[in-house]
């Protein structure tokens, strides 16, 4: 029988984000300080959208900051930095600089090219062409959408064809249960070559871009915590820190032409990302008031562990909008500014119950502080005593936790003391 050909409807259901939402999630994601230079450059393009400034910051707040915060590159300047060293077509390098504000605070691209292209209107082909040039970037897996890709990037900038990088991260149990004999006949490869990828493998870690690697330039407080006098915690937004918005009121029907009609929109909707964002951060300030209010209360010593996931769960909130959320966002708590980070982590399992990083990281630091100057202690030494007050921590987790902290090793204490 000859095959025939036909014409049918399917109707599907999705999701898709309106260019509303595109927005506010955009602007939510963004630092401090960016968000304040993309509100007030839409405002100078755009007639109908009013910014009152603030006075650059959050009075003595922005000025604690400055002073305070590392000038590190932040990772989208690092990225769009690189962007423009290569030489791209405009349209090309403006679909990459696009996609370096839709990364996850990890380096992931966690929303697909066809929801871009229904939510931008930009053409497939340019989208694919700016992930190749952002992919390209440093660090190494940026840009990826699952892990299986950015394990192939990552051994691709190791010096592995591409074309076997692909096909070796599709049989990871394979290299992580070491079967040789099957991947070399499915790969054509010696055992040397796949041992090679197999440490490489391991030496990744999950994500592109680490939690200590994500310098910005400026922490800049967007919420304030105040301790009233009979323990009352009080949480509100810090006047300045962003500039406050509105939308020029124009009459009914008064906007002809689809330049003006366009730039109205575009008002409308900074306007509300700006509110989305205010209301969101405000939301999740009061809920670690809530939870972490013997932080607050007893001087800033002790963190409860609670989860991201657990925090998004509590507040309704998916968890990646809620990362996004709490990315390069801080605090001021007296004259003190904490990044709201600092308040959700993974337990660790301690003698008395779930113990949180920020808790172990201040005991050893009291330890490396009471040490011996001719006798300071390695990471097994600090890992040791932790596990005999009962917390459960491994030894490069201690090694990890010390060097966010800036501390030296214990060659390294020895040596500056002794000059």
């Amino acid at each position: 029988m000859a095959p025939k050909s036909g014409l049918g409807l399917v109707q599907r259901q999705g999701i898709s984000l309106s260019a509303g939402m595109r927005q506010s999630l955009a602007l939510l994601r963004m630092p401090t300080q960016a968000a304040a230079e993309a509100i007030t450059r839409e405002a100078e393009e755009n007639p109908f959208l009013v910014v009152e400034a603030g006075s650059g910051g959050s009075g003595s707040a922005y000025d604690y900051a400055l002073s305070v915060t590392a000038a590190h590159e932040s990772l989208g300047e690092s990225l769009s930095r690189q962007i423009a060293m290569q030489r791209l077509d405009p349209a090309t390098a403006a679909a990459a600089n696009y996609l370096v504000t839709e990364l996850r605070e990890d380096g992931y691209l966690d929303v697909s090219l066809s929801e871009l292209v229904a939510g931008t209107g930009a053409p497939l082909g340019v989208l694919e062409a700016g992930l190749r040039a952002l992919q390209a970037c440093e660090p190494a897996g940026v840009g990826a959408r699952d892990l299986a890709e950015c394990l192939e990037l990552k051994l691709v900038d190791a010096g592995i064809d591409r074309t076997l990088a692909h096909a070796a991260t599709r049989r990871l149990d394979d290299f992580a249960e070491g079967r040789w004999a099957r991947l070399a006949r499915d790969l054509g490869q010696p055992q040397p070559a796949l041992e090679r990828i197999a440490l490489l493998l391991r030496s990744f870690g999950s994500a592109p871009v680490h939690e200590e690697d994500a310098w910005v330039d400026v922490l800049i407080p967007e919420l304030a915590v105040e301790v009233g006098p009979h323990g009352g915690i009080t949480v509100s937004l810090l006047p300045g820190a962003l500039p406050a918005v509105s939308v020029m009121p124009v009459a009914r029907g008064s906007l002809d032409g689809e330049t003006l009609r366009s730039f109205h929109e575009r008002a409308r909707r900074m306007a509300a990302a700006v509110t989305a964002r205010r209301d969101t951060l405000l939301m999740i300030g009061r809920h670690i008031a809530e939870v972490q209010s013997a932080f607050f209360l007893g001087g800033q010593e002790t963190i409860h562990p609670v989860t991201r996931a657990e925090a998004a769960a509590s507040l309704a909130m998916h968890p990646s909008t809620f990362g996004r959320a709490i990315a390069a966002k801080a605090l001021l708590c007296g004259t003190k500014v904490h990044p709201l980070s600092l308040f959700f982590s993974r337990a660790l399992a301690g003698r008395a119950g779930a113990v949180s990083p920020f808790d172990v990281q201040r005991r050893i630091r009291e330890m490396i502080d009471q040490e011996s100057a001719d006798a300071p202690l390695a990471d097994e030494g600090l890992c040791a005593q932790l596990n005999k007050e009962g917390v459960d921590i491994a030894r490069r987790t201690v090694a990890k936790y010390r060097k966010c902290m800036r501390i030296p090793s214990s060659f390294g204490r020895k040596r500056r003391r002794a000059t």
